[in-house]
């Protein structure tokens, strides 16, 4: 039997645990999952998970992989016939040329981003991050040791950087800048004038610049500028740039976890050893996949591209019914909702440090059994907002939406209900 742990001594983990950001989730969750055991059915918008089924040539090679080949341990930072693909697609796609030697791959865009502070970033760094912006990096940056010190996204501009604020927030101490375009949660698509300057930002500042590119892929109006288009080879191989990508939402291949970086070469032989400590090597029959991907028709990317756009399309002109109308996100496949029309904002919290998107998002799942994620989770930015996935089905997203909509409404026009909302202990 294990025995209590000598006084004056940590639970194993509990540094690690005690570092890591608490995730508004868990309860919304907890709480869906009693609903459907009940027999409710839920509307779920609150992930960004493709309703698309991936691709059957993917599949098949998958298939034919175990079938046919031995399922053994391979490079760490990938096969050299999947890399040598990947840099004709980085090629084709982004703009900029790279050789295999650039390139590793990884368990998705979230272990690309993962893999990249380990081997950057410690403790006493600081790292620049956009607000609001994905909420895992906020975590990573945790297990990594590294503070976070975020800045914000401005709505009246349409949700891009404004570089006064990254100049208030740059010190000493500062080691890396987060870039993220098209952008989770704001469907962002960054021009090149702001991706210029924020390549002149770090380039003056001494930062290395982490491109996050993983919805590279879809982008409705405008143009997607990786920053390496607008650098010259040397320069990418002095270690100041590294970007990631993910096959998760241009394939709709979530489950499947395959991502892959791009960095200099220089700066790839430290993130070898940590890909290689971290976990050896990625499934062979999961690399086919991704070979097959890119080597096959391309049509099924523009399909799934189009049908998100249609959402979107449908989205704004639904909000706009409503009077919700803010903005039009021009990629991914997200949309900030404003939930409340306070003039502070509704940036207000209780004395347990609940937000109003949080007590909003819990209400809708309660009220109307529809799961969204409180913009509380994506930064200070959008404690006022929830995020509405658009790659549910059409339908879902149309009902979810006017749910959110008309629960505002309920709530704007009845005295209290935001009142006893906030200062709920269960909303917590």
């Amino acid at each position: 039997m294990q025995q209590g742990t000598p006084e004056g001594r940590e639970e194993p983990g509990q540094r690690l645990w005690q570092r890591l950001p608490p995730n508004p989730l868990a309860e919304l969750r907890q709480v869906a999952e009693e609903r459907e055991r009940a027999g409710q059915a839920l509307l779920r918008l609150e992930i960004g998970e493709p309703s698309f089924r991936t691709p059957p040539h993917i599949t098949a090679a998958a298939l034919a992989s175990l079938q046919e080949e031995p399922q053994t341990y391979g490079p760490s930072c990938g096969w050299p016939w999947l890399r040598e693909l990947l840099t004709e697609k980085i090629r084709r796609i982004n703009g900029y040329e790279v050789s295999p030697a650039n390139i590793g791959v990884t368990v998705g865009g979230t272990g690309a981003v993962q893999l990249a502070l380990l081997a950057t970033v410690g403790e006493g760094d600081e790292v620049l991050l956009p607000n609001p912006g994905w909420p895992h990096y906020y975590r990573q940056l945790a297990i990594a040791g590294a503070r976070p010190v975020p800045y914000p996204l401005d709505p009246a501009s349409g949700w891009l950087p404004d570089l006064r604020e990254l100049e208030r927030r740059v010190s000493t101490r500062t080691r890396l800048l987060i870039v993220n375009s098209p952008g989770n949660p704001t469907g962002a698509v960054f021009p090149r004038e702001m991706v210029t300057a924020l390549l002149d930002f770090a380039r003056r500042h001494r930062l290395l610049l982490l491109s996050d590119e993983c919805y590279d892929e879809l982008v409705f109006e405008g143009e997607h500028i990786s920053p390496a288009t607008l650098l010259t080879p040397a320069e990418r191989e002095r270690e100041g740039f590294i970007a990631i990508y993910s096959f998760s939402k241009t394939y709709a291949m979530t489950g499947w976890r395959i991502g892959y970086l791009v960095a200099s070469q220089t700066l790839m032989r430290s993130l070898s050893q940590v890909l290689d400590a971290s976990y050896t090597s990625l499934p062979l029959a999961t690399q086919r996949a991704a070979a097959a991907a890119l080597r096959g028709p391309q049509d099924c990317v523009a399909q799934m591209r189009a049908a998100y756009r249609q959402r979107r399309d449908r989205a704004v002109a639904l909000l706009k019914r409503y009077g919700r109308y803010e903005y039009t996100p021009h990629g991914a496949f997200y949309i900030l909702v404003k939930t409340s029309s306070q003039p502070d904002g509704g940036r207000h919290s209780n004395k347990s440090g609940s937000t109003l998107s949080n007590a909003f998002a819990l209400e809708l799942l309660r009220r109307r059994n529809v799961l969204v994620v409180p913009g509380s989770l994506f930064g200070p930015q959008t404690v006022d907002y929830v995020r509405v996935s658009l790659g549910a089905e059409e339908e879902t997203i149309e009902q979810g939406l006017s749910a959110i909509c008309e629960l505002c409404e309920e709530e704007e026009h009845v005295p209290g209900v935001g009142e006893t909302r906030e200062h709920s202990k269960e909303l917590e």
